[in-house]
């Protein structure tokens, strides 16, 4: 079916690139598991069990003094290593805690077009570069995200990709060097609906986003977007909701949707106190960005 959509030959439908990338799709669902996390010395029974689609989501509330425990073994300034286990067998994953200052400035970027090159004005050439392609980097994005995580910002990455697409895209940020951040992704299950609404479909991100911020009150918040889809009227939405919290939003104007001035006006009304601006590359954008940087910087030594 996938095949059909694409256009593609036997042979493209039977590489590396494309069976690594739908096989998530395809893989039988653990159904109502539970889940311990190892945090150094204590394992933390969870009290969901995972849901029809083999995934799980809670929140958990650590200890103070273990948080400073771990951090005294491992080193202040280091993330702090963490298992998942599988209670009733021996299946287990291993991940780090990265801790976030309430102060500081964040930002929110999307992937698909923003720093991954998708295409998804054109649903062929989406797929396409999805399953079939080696994911390609906007030019300058990486690194223009590694000055800005270098000078002490933190990223969370807000996208509406399927969580089933969650190790290429990470394999995509390590390849190119792109800085650690927090990954929100989409849940979907793979019914009898078509493959091809996979990514289309917009939905989500704007609860990802304000669940951040309403986490983290006291950030100030970059929004990272391009002009292909919905990222302009979700982002108008959260600086409308935000409006002290926002610091400024740029949009990657894509040559194939160049942006609407009633589009773009409406954000700006939406954001009275921060800075919008259209970019077209990392380098475009590291550009544009340093006043915003600079007077977040300034704000931040003078509090």
């Amino acid at each position: 079916m996938l095949g059909g959509v694409m256009q593609a030959s036997p042979e493209q439908l039977e590489c590396e690139t494309f069976l690594n990338r739908i096989t998530p799709f395809m893989a039988e669902c653990d159904t109502k598991e539970r889940v311990a996390v190892e945090l150094g010395d204590q394992k933390i029974a969870l009290k969901r069990k995972t849901k029809r689609n083999g995934r799980f989501q809670e929140w958990l509330t650590i200890d103070s003094d273990l948080i400073q425990t771990l951090q005294s073994r491992h080193g202040k300034s280091n993330p702090i290593p963490f298992q998942l286990n599988v209670c009733h067998c021996d299946a287990q994953s291993s991940s780090q805690i990265h801790l976030l200052p309430s102060n500081g400035v964040s930002v929110i970027s999307d992937i698909d077009d923003t720093i991954k090159e998708s295409s998804v004005t054109n649903r062929r050439e989406l797929l396409n570069n999805t399953f079939l392609r080696e994911f390609e980097s906007v030019q300058g994005m990486a690194e223009t995200y590694r000055r800005w995580a270098e000078a002490g910002t933190c990223f969370h990455y807000v996208s509406s990709s399927p969580w089933q697409l969650f190790t290429s895209l990470d394999e995509l940020k390590s390849v190119h060097q792109f800085p650690v951040g927090t990954m929100h992704l989409r849940n979907f299950r793979l019914r009898d609906q078509l493959l091809k609404k996979v990514i289309i479909r917009r939905q989500g991100k704007r609860v990802a986003i304000q669940r951040l911020i309403k986490n983290l009150p006291l950030r100030r918040y970059i929004l990272i977007g391009d002009s292909g889809e919905k990222d302009l009227e979700i982002y108008r939405k959260i600086c409308r909701k935000n409006p002290h919290c926002v610091a400024a939003v740029f949009i990657r104007e894509l040559k194939d949707r160049p942006m609407d001035g009633e589009r773009w006006q409406k954000l700006k009304d939406n954001l009275p106190h921060g800075v919008c601006e259209l970019f077209n590359n990392g380098i475009d954008l590291s550009e544009k960005a340093a006043p915003v940087f600079a007077a977040l910087a300034t704000r931040v030594d003078s509090d």
